[in-house]
């Protein structure tokens, strides 16, 4: 069979697209939030009011903010083995602290002022991470990988008048997999595939020299490792899975921060079970204001909810934030403004491939 028969074409790739607004572009998307953002910014004083949703994170954790740091402040137990390290960093400091800490592939690098998935790999050999530190141009992270089964994002948010908060939010993540039948190629399974489809040109690119490969009956390749539906991962709504120990355990965790209230827990956990009694968790990333309630991505959601729950939340940021300003002082805009200038700068660079290491999974 033709492989070339089975690559979707551009306007069937355009058409899936608009049929799905999850994957719409992030302005489009935001449009309401963007047209409310006028009247909360005038009435807190402030076009950066966000700023104090969280007053111990930089700009409110939306932008600039150090994932590090934020991890940091968690129990140790809490979370997988994270390195910083600057961009002169040479590979060999980076193998050597490695060795230091007991850390070996496969391992994460990311960026450490990056946001929605981008830049985010899993590597698994020297080959790569040298390509990764030879490109970057801004603090990364080296972290543990984490191999366990059950992905999540918990989504917590508390008024600061109130001793204990509430989880609003549950986002379970399906990642982008195929599995073989004997017969057909990478690149003709994936053409089946409606997520595979959505992402084609940069899959096709982490495929490469590989997408003509057969897989055996039954073997299953995951094809993106990092969950972001941007990049192909199912977001899924797993608000069901909402218990009083789910609550009790990420209240622990949010009150290991300092002043934070309203933001996102990207944890795994050894299965749906272990997530609902709050077991096992670990936790890979903090998100502050720039989170989302992930569980309005979820396939087959309807537009309008998707979009009235964004502003829902931004309102409730905006109260929060608000409440906070009794006890914290806005940032000077001046100093805001530098803030965003150098976020907008890093958001241009590339930390490395756009899909990572695909060929270290089956080859």
């Amino acid at each position: 069979m033709n492989s070339k028969q089975n690559i979707p074409g551009y306007w069937t790739r355009f058409l899936l697209r608009l049929k799905h607004w999850e994957f719409w572009p992030t302005t489009l998307v935001y449009l309401p939030v963007i047209l409310c953002y006028p009247y909360w910014a005038l009435r807190s004083g402030s076009l950066f009011f966000f700023a104090l949703v969280n007053p111990n994170m930089k700009m409110g954790g939306l932008y600039g903010g150090s994932k590090y740091d934020a991890l940091m402040e968690l129990d140790k137990e809490d979370i997988p083995t994270t390195l910083l390290f600057a961009p002169s960093d040479t590979v060999g400091l980076v193998m050597e602290t490695m060795k230091d800490m007991k850390l070996d592939f496969p391992i994460i690098v990311k960026p450490d002022l990056g946001e929605r998935g981008k830049g985010v790999e899993k590597v698994s050999n020297l080959a790569h991470l040298e390509q990764i530190v030879a490109a970057v141009t801004s603090p990364f992270i080296v972290q543990e990988y984490i191999d366990l089964p059950f992905e999540a994002g918990v989504f917590y948010i508390r008024k600061p008048s109130e001793d204990k908060g509430m989880v609003t939010s549950v986002v379970v993540k399906g990642f982008l997999s195929i599995v073989g039948d004997g017969e057909q190629t990478i690149e003709q399974l994936a053409a089946k595939d409606r997520r595979a489809v959505l992402i084609w040109d940069s899959l096709m690119q982490c495929v490469k020299e590989h997408r003509n490969k057969i897989l055996a009956k039954g073997q299953k390749l995951t094809l993106e490792p990092i969950g972001n539906h941007r990049r192909g991962t199912a977001f899924n709504d797993g608000r069901h899975l909402i218990t009083d120990a789910l609550i009790a355990e990420t209240e622990r965790m949010a009150q290991s921060l300092p002043n934070f209230y309203y933001g996102r827990f990207d944890v795994r956990a050894e299965s749906e079970e272990a997530f609902r009694n709050g077991k096992t968790m670990r936790v890979m990333e903090v998100n502050g204001a720039n989170a989302e309630p992930a569980h309005i991505y979820q396939e087959g959601t309807p537009l309008l909810e998707g979009l009235t729950t964004l502003v829902k939340y931004w309102n409730m940021l905006y109260l929060i934030a608000k409440e906070n300003k009794k006890n914290h002082a806005l940032p000077k805009f001046s100093e805001a403004w530098v803030v965003y200038r150098d976020w907008q700068n890093i958001k241009k660079e590339k930390l490395n491939a756009p899909m990572g290491d695909v060929s270290a999974k089956f080859i």
